[in-house]
């Protein structure tokens, strides 16, 4: 049996949290972690800033990774096509998934930035 207060995903190997408020909580540790290391003019491993929500366990991770912006590029007839200049849109991370199906459902046609 795991000594570890939150199950681990198995996919990713990740703490999974089970709910959002939960991420939030270990969001703000992370931050008075690192405060505390600044003030004490230490080094800190705690490098999360943010959390999502897995697809494969349908549970909650924290990241370090920056948020992917998402470009939206409108679908226009090749016989009516006018030139029109890409959207770009900063979308963090459980948000994206939302502006996907906004984007598909008005016409628009999402991908990831370069």
């Amino acid at each position: 049996m795991s000594r570890h207060r939150y199950p681990i995903c198995p996919t990713t190997g990740k703490v999974r949290f089970r709910e959002c408020k939960d991420v939030k909580l270990a969001l703000r540790r992370a931050d008075r972690d690192r405060s505390r290391a600044r003030l004490n003019e230490v080094a800190c491993c705690r490098r999360e800033t943010q959390g999502y929500m897995c697809s494969d366990c349908h549970g909650w991770h924290l990241t370090s990774q920056p948020a992917r912006s998402v470009r939206l590029v409108p679908v226009v007839p090749v016989a009516r096509a006018v030139h029109v200049k890409n959207l770009t849109a900063h979308i963090p991370g459980p948000a994206a998934e939302a502006m996907r199906r906004i984007a598909t459902a008005t016409g628009l046609r999402a991908g990831v930035a370069a």
